[in-house]
């Protein structure tokens, strides 16, 4: 019994690509849109792509408001339980005492704000 390798058929290899896809929500590709549809709105030329304008965007953008994007976009990202964490760590330096007295102080507090402010 010989083995015949030459009927073996060998997988044809995948076209590698420049490019990835990105999943955004309906109400920024609604917003894209009607960028991309006031681009369009011209007499010539070539249909203007979201990926053109979106790369224009970034490319025109300076460092300070790349930078300011990116800190407005960290501080979204953070829960309740983060925000607690770093005021804690910001103002229990200032505090006098242990965390656990610095979070009684803070019960305190908020105990004579809702006396004084019934909802």
């Amino acid at each position: 019994m010989e083995q015949n390798t030459a009927n073996k058929t060998s997988k044809p290899t995948a076209k590698k690509s420049d490019s990835t896809a990105i999943r955004f929500d309906k109400a920024f590709m609604k917003q894209v849109s009607k960028l991309v549809d006031k681009a369009n709105k011209k007499q010539f030329g070539r249909k203007v792509k979201p990926k053109n304008l979106l790369v224009n965007l970034l490319n025109l953008a300076d460092d300070n408001l790349i930078e300011n994007v990116i800190k407005k976009a960290q501080e979204e990202s953070l829960t309740n339980k983060d925000q607690d964490a770093l005021f804690l760590k910001e103002n229990l330096s200032k505090f006098q005492g242990t965390k656990e007295e610095f979070d009684e102080k803070m019960r305190q507090l908020m105990a004579s704000f809702l006396s004084q402010n019934p909802a």
